[in-house]
């Protein structure tokens, strides 16, 4: 579990330090930072999975990324993003900046690159003798699997974490299993429930515990719950938010389909004619009743969309996903942080 986290110099976020517990809401109007502290933690799982510069050019590049409020006259430190995160297990920092000065004209100056990054275990409070992951710009020691620490001989690119550059994780069993930790939350932004999306569409599918993050595979993710899951859970639900419906998944050659049954309609209805609010909520619900439950999983906005009289069915979902993970939501919704 997560128990603290700081950013430094995130967007709008100049200097935040956070003890988490394991329902965390973070309630606001538009503007106060709470997506950005979304998106750093978020960037803390595209570091260990070998994206990092990807992220950030999907954010917009480093200098939009970076804090551009007002400095201090005595700040003569180069602007660097920090973000650290400490965990029941282990004590991580990554600190990214800018290129040093280059004595050749270079249109690259704003590319992100890592200045530092350090992992030590947890419970030594940072002492050096805890320390598994050292690294300055290009060069990294890691404690390898005899306990010894060793120089990274690989190449290490600028832009992006050891992580995604750790072609022995075997050699670098501490590091290594850090990597897995981070690689293994779970974030959930926007579903692709627009009308044309692929999810309204009948679709191959396979056996899925875990929901993709546009929700692409939901009615195969679905029927995966309904096997192996929290089916009852489920049904139970659906049935709060959506009175006089049900909703049941149907396999044509390996085509999954994903209909509702309702009172009044004598035909089931199709993905394709379902609300958005209604896609959505079944996004939330099959992501929070995962029968591969992460450590951490975190979801941005979740009312968005959604009838007021969901939210108590959608409290519930989180609640019962509380009961296996920890949970770190943003929302404006005042009514569904009291819930």
């Amino acid at each position: 579990m997560i128990q603290y986290i700081r950013i430094q110099n995130f967007r709008s976020v100049k200097d935040i330090a956070l003890e988490l517990g394991p329902l965390n809401i973070v309630f606001g109007p538009n503007g106060c930072g709470k997506s950005n502290i979304y998106n750093a933690i978020h960037l803390l799982t595209a570091a260990a999975e070998g994206r990092l510069s990807g992220f950030i050019s999907e954010e917009g590049g480093l200098e939009n990324m970076m804090w551009s409020g007002e400095r201090s006259p005595l700040d003569r430190h180069p602007r660097r993003l920090q973000i650290a995160c400490r965990t029941d297990s282990f004590d991580y920092e990554l600190q990214i900046g800018f290129p040093e000065k280059l004595p050749y004209p270079t249109q690259f100056m704003l590319d992100p690159i890592v200045k530092e990054e350090n992992i030590w275990l947890a419970g030594y409070s940072r002492r050096p003798s805890s320390r598994v992951l050292q690294r300055k710009n290009q060069a990294a020691f890691l404690v390898d699997v005899t306990g010894e620490k060793s120089t990274f001989t690989e190449s290490i690119y600028e832009n992006e974490s050891v992580f995604g550059q750790l072609g022995e994780p075997h050699r670098f069993p501490e590091v290594s299993r850090v990597r897995e930790t981070l690689r293994r939350w779970r974030f959930y932004h926007e579903f692709a429930i627009g009308r044309h999306s692929p999810l309204r569409q009948p679709a191959v599918g396979y056996r899925s515990p875990v929901l993709d993050s546009d929700g692409q595979n939901l009615a195969a993710a679905f029927q995966t719950i309904v096997e192996i899951g929290a089916e009852e859970i489920l049904h139970e639900i659906l049935a709060d938010a959506f009175p006089g419906c049900q909703f049941y998944c149907e396999n044509e050659h390996s085509r999954f389909a994903l209909k509702m049954r309702r009172e009044g309609i004598r035909r089931p209805l199709l993905a394709a004619e379902m609300s958005d609010g209604t896609l959505r909520f079944l996004c939330l619900a099959v992501a929070l009743l995962s029968p591969r439950p992460p450590a951490f999983l975190a979801i941005n906005e979740p009312e968005n969309s959604l009838h007021r009289d969901m939210l108590p069915a959608l409290a519930r979902l989180i609640i019962e996903a509380s009961r296996y993970s920890q949970i770190w939501l943003t929302s404006h919704s005042a009514e569904l942080a009291e819930l």
